[in-house]
């Protein structure tokens, strides 16, 4: 979580005060704005000066995040194949337009950007034929510089993750790129501005994007020393190392369903088929890095996702897999099946719909996130 110092700034008078902020003391209008979503904040910083100042400050950006860190209210968010635009959505919005396609908010890029991950309400972006990342706030429309990615035409980024370390109070970008002849891992630091080598990863994750939580980026794998055993394998962005998180014991997680993870709730959670339930089950891990501290949160019927049918490519093969998006408090779970089509299954009554989103075909991935005022750095 984001570092706080607890001081505040002073709200200097500025000769356009309102009436309001002339008797409430500062105290008090920075711990009724830190309750204001951000879409409305950001309209508020035309009410005054000092207004405008209270909610540019990166001390302000940082209480906001801290006291929604856990606000039902997140956004999915969308590249488009084939088309330079990112699409975002609210959860909450999803379920209660149900009966018709969602409708979303549209940015238009310069260019076709794959999104490397989210954190904090920033996103991180790639340009694969610029060979450039950026950070990007979607929610205060602001964009960081362009930052070279140090890969080459020859080789592609087979792993990668985007995260905070608050130790040093950076951002961090992980990827894993290789060519016919070497695998090299680097990460790279946004405001040092430089990249460095690190180890490899100690096994072979089976999915590209770490998920980030508690400051560690965390992929599924397999266990280095069993090829049937499924682990966490897990970086810390404060240390720079690898570790390993320990699945739930119970259940039965089949090895032809990869299993697959994802954050709810602001906790690592996992979803795999459990062959003794003949069910999905998604796990949440209330306390990061202890084992007995997974809770079986919404089990799910096989029908949303044939887990025993095989899908084939001419190159590849691989299995069916469920991935959880977002979850409400009254058990409606968004889950994205393979080929990211979308479901919104509810779990106290088994209703089960499709998304569709107005006007808008070919979701390449999805992400979660949530809306802030932080600003990327430059």
């Amino acid at each position: 979580m984001l570092g706080s110092t607890g001081k505040m700034p002073k709200l200097a008078p500025t000769g356009d005060e309102s009436p309001s902020s002339a008797v409430l003391p500062e105290e008090l209008i920075w711990e009724i704005l830190l309750r204001v979503p951000v879409r409305s904040l950001v309209q508020f910083r035309c009410v005054c000066k000092s207004w405008n100042s209270l909610i540019s400050d990166p001390q302000f950006a940082k209480d906001h995040l801290r006291t929604t860190a856990t606000d039902p209210n997140q956004r999915l968010v969308s590249s488009l194949m084939g088309n330079p635009k990112i699409v975002s959505f609210s959860v909450q919005s999803l379920i209660q337009s149900l009966s018709s396609p969602a409708r979303a908010r549209r940015f238009s890029m310069s260019d076709k950007f794959h999104i490397l991950g989210s954190c904090n309400g920033l996103l991180c972006l790639c340009d694969i034929h610029q060979r450039c990342i950026r950070l990007w706030n979607p929610s205060i429309r602001f964009r960081s510089k362009r930052f070279p990615t140090g890969v080459t035409p020859d080789t592609g980024i087979t792993h990668h993750g985007f995260g905070y370390d608050h130790l040093t109070d950076s951002y961090k970008l992980l990827v894993a790129v290789e060519d016919l002849n070497e695998k090299v891992t680097k990460v790279y630091t946004f405001g040092e501005n430089s990249w460095k080598v690190i180890q490899n990863f100690p096994c072979r994750p089976t999915r590209w994007l770490g998920k980030f939580v508690s400051g560690t980026l965390n992929w599924i794998a397999k266990a280095a020393a069993s090829d049937d055993q499924w682990v966490i394998l897990n970086f810390d962005l404060g240390n720079e190392s690898y570790g390993e998180v320990l699945l739930p014991q119970e259940g039965d997680c089949n090895k032809f369903c990869n299993p697959v993870l994802n954050v709810l709730r602001g906790c690592l959670c996992v979803c795999f088929y459990d062959s003794k339930e003949a069910r999905w089950v998604v796990w949440l891990m209330k306390e990061y890095g202890v084992q007995h501290s997974w809770t079986k949160l919404v089990m799910i019927p096989h029908f949303i996702q044939d887990p025993w049918i095989e899908c084939q490519h001419s190159f590849f093969r691989w299995y069916h897999s469920l991935e959880p998006l977002a979850i409400t408090e009254n058990g409606i779970i968004i889950l994205k099946t393979n080929f990211s089509k979308v479901v919104i299954y509810n779990s106290i009554d088994g209703k089960l719909n499709y998304l569709r989103i107005r006007g808008e075909h070919g979701l390449h991935d999805l992400h979660s996130y949530h809306e802030s005022l932080v600003f990327p750095p430059c």
